[in-house]
């Protein structure tokens, strides 16, 4: 897959993710709008049947006793009802006469019984006549004659909170003061998301599993992407380091083949040194590769006994010291451990080093300098770092360094030579002598190995 269909790929999952966050919100956020809009529906209907109830007990009248006995006929309670008509209209009672403030408590309270006890309301009576409030959550709160209910400011109702309120006249048809009935529920916005919140959890769980999951595929991609950048280098590295010496050792071969060489012991046996050297060239090569084809399958097996570190490191350097010589460089050790036994195997112990020391020399310039230094840190561990003055790297390549067929970029540098498996052999191999190792590195001021292995006390 190349990069335009990658980032096409990436952009039209990261639309659909968009998208179907976006119809999650309308949906939610409808189903509010929804179960509030019947909310408001039910609270007004509860209102208009209070206002009723309260009508229907509130009409004021002053009769004496023979008249309140009155029972019996139709023309009984006709005569009665007249009477109170009458007497509504010679003296209108007042607003704070018809209603009892316990039982309009009572009958709120009623009225809305089924809903969550977890909302709170409140609730107050407007005088229009009085231009103030009278009575607020069951209590009069108006000063009246001479006795003392409440203070007398007046208040206008377009003071009175809007939000959340909800209004119903009282008593407009009847001789009298009027009044209006104001309903609010401070919680309202709290208890219609409390409402929705399972599904919004919901919603929210599986969008950000979906993103967690669009963000896997996104560097899973991209991380394929590289290794396949790397992997095709591997094989144009792989192409390049096995061309050379089958193509020196078909030279050699059609050489001997001359007439002019056949009969020449001296030279026959020249061209047969390098045909030999050039296949264990080879050889060698091919010997890497399946050598991590066994470390990834973890089939190999470690030789392990007790190793001075400080006479493998002095043979790795008598190894590579001439190569290091011959650019004019210098390779210098610093050995201050005190306690440099380790438990290792040989074999892999020296190809560890020497693969350091290989890449140091082999990723700088003109002249390395290349310093090996050991130390102990705490009681059980000793540190072997190499440190060089190369090319260095950035920090992505460090997070590379030790991934198989990886290879540095080296710019100008054409001389670095391999299949790019060496600091994966040498991760692969400090974790299975239970070490570890990291890295410090800047663009062209060097790079430092640091291995940490645990030490052996005989």
């Amino acid at each position: 897959m190349n990069q335009r269909a990658i980032y096409l790929t990436v952009g039209l999952m990261a639309i659909a993710l968009l998208g179907t966050a976006i119809i999650q919100w309308y949906w939610i956020n409808w189903s509010v709008q929804l179960k509030e809009e019947q909310f408001e529906k039910a609270i007004k209907e509860s209102l208009k049947r209070v206002a009723a109830r309260i009508e229907d007990n509130g009409d004021y009248l002053n009769l004496s006793e023979q008249y309140i006995a009155l029972k019996g006929s139709w023309e009984q309670q006709k005569e009665l009802e007249e009477m109170k008509d009458r007497l509504n209209r010679i003296n209108p009672p007042s607003l704070d006469k018809r209603i009892d403030p316990k039982n309009l408590d009572f009958l709120i309270k009623e009225e809305l019984k089924d809903i969550d006890h977890s909302m709170k309301f409140s609730y107050s009576v407007f005088d229009l006549k009085m231009k103030s409030y009278i009575i607020h959550n069951g209590n009069f709160v108006v000063t009246l004659g001479e006795n003392e209910k409440s203070s007398a400011a007046e208040i206008d109702p377009a003071q009175f909170p809007k939000e959340s309120t909800y209004e119903v006249e009282l008593f407009n048809s009847i001789v009298g003061s009027s009044g209006i009935l104001k309903l609010s529920f401070p919680t309202k916005q709290k208890w219609l998301w409390k409402s929705v919140w399972p599904i919004l959890s919901l919603s929210i769980l599986l969008i950000s599993l979906i993103l967690a999951c669009f963000s896997y595929v996104i560097y899973v991609v991209f991380r394929q992407k590289k290794l396949s950048e790397i992997k095709n280098d591997f094989v144009n590295n792989m192409t390049h380091e096995f061309k050379t010496p089958i193509a020196t050792i078909s030279l050699a071969s059609d050489s001997i083949m001359s007439p002019m060489i056949i009969n020449s012991p001296d030279k026959i046996k020249r061209f047969a040194d390098i045909i030999k050297q050039e296949n264990r060239r080879m050889l060698s090569q091919v010997e890497k590769v399946l050598q991590m084809a066994l470390l990834d399958k973890h089939d190999f097996q470690l030789s392990l006994r007790s190793l001075d570190v400080h006479e493998i490191i002095q043979q790795a350097v008598n190894n590579i010291n001439l190569q290091v010589t011959q650019r004019h460089g210098t390779l210098e050790m610093e050995l201050k451990a005190t306690q440099s036994n380790v438990y290792a195997d040989q074999t892999h112990l020296t190809n560890i080093i020497y693969n350091l020391l290989d890449n140091a020399n082999k990723y700088s310039p003109e002249s390395p300098k290349i310093v090996i230094r050991t130390r102990n840190t705490g009681t059980m561990n000793l540190e072997i770092s190499v440190q060089d003055s190369g090319i260095g790297m950035t920090k992505e390549s460090q997070k590379l360094i030790f991934e198989k067929f990886y290879r540095v970029p080296t710019g100008n540098l054409h001389n670095v030579k391999g299949f790019g498996l060496g600091l994966s052999y040498v991760k692969a191999m400090v974790h299975a002598h239970n070490g570890k190792i990291r890295i410090i590195s800047e663009l062209n001021h060097g790079s430092t190995f640091i291995l940490d292995l645990p030490i052996h006390i005989s």
